[in-house]
């Protein structure tokens, strides 16, 4: 969870995009780091805090508790959150850029977006399974062979929007390169991004993503009726070692920014 967070910005990544120059690597990264620091330091608490609900209810919950997507929900809100708080150092380095990065930008996004229209349906469910697979495991060990046959036919008959979010990113990405001649179009279309990304889907996207993420919540609480004692255990593990970690973090962090 937290590793996934801190590294969506880090330089490397944002470098490949826009092949920056050393002092725009320089400045990005202490910007960045700026950021993280108010983070942890008013947001970590917060953080662990939800998830010691998300345990006090995995403890108190009945067998038709609706759980797991209480959880789901709850964690993605938190994310949401925390993304806005890397606004300032993504406006700051936006304004940086000369024309040919961000040519260099669309060129390499652009190139994503194709191989992602070429890329099968079946290859992107498995990528997808495969991620899912990955996550039940970090929170709940190893699923049994029912529980995995399950999620197999949740991808199968429930299909990702894979058309109407790559369409999504290709129109984000043109609303970028369009800002780019207005410096306060660019800075509120950033700012837009990093604390509003859901505002910025195309309505059939946002129409699409909306079904499955109900359909992904149902099947959620159809999952939790089928967790084991040991499951439920796991994921209690899971949580109080998240907690301690955002504990400590917010703890280190503390003083002046």
């Amino acid at each position: 969870m937290l590793d996934a967070f801190f590294t969506q910005m880090s330089v490397t990544k944002v470098e490949r995009y826009f092949d920056l120059t050393p002092q725009q690597k320089k400045e990005f990264q202490e910007n960045v780091e700026k950021d993280l620091q108010r983070l942890r330091q008013e947001r970590l608490d917060d953080i662990a805090r939800s998830l010691r609900g998300i345990d006090k209810k995995v403890a108190a919950a009945k067998k038709d508790d609706e759980v797991l997507a209480y959880a789901y929900t709850t964690i993605q809100k938190q994310y949401n959150v925390s993304s806005s708080y890397l606004k300032t150092s993504a406006t700051k380095l936006t304004k940086s850029l000369r024309e040919d990065q961000f040519q260099t930008f669309k060129d390499k996004v652009e190139k994503e977006i194709s191989a992602d229209r070429n890329t099968s349906v079946e290859d992107k469910n498995a990528d997808l399974l495969a991620r899912y697979r990955k996550s039940f495991k970090y929170w709940i060990g190893e699923m049994s062979q029912e529980q995995n046959q399950s999620l197999d036919k949740f991808i199968t008959v429930h299909q990702f929007p894979w058309k109407e979010k790559i369409d999504n990113r290709q129109q984000i990405l043109n609303s970028f390169i369009e800002a780019r001649k207005d410096s306060v179009k660019l800075r509120r279309l950033t700012e837009q991004f990093m604390v509003d990304y859901d505002s910025l889907r195309t309505p059939e996207y946002a129409k699409a993503v909306d079904q499955y993420e109900t359909q992904f919540k149902n099947f959620l609480n159809k999952f939790w009726t089928t967790l084991s004692p040991a499951q439920k255990k796991q994921m209690h593990v899971s949580l109080m070692e998240q907690v301690n970690e955002l504990e400590k973090l917010a703890r280190s962090s503390s003083g002046p920014l």
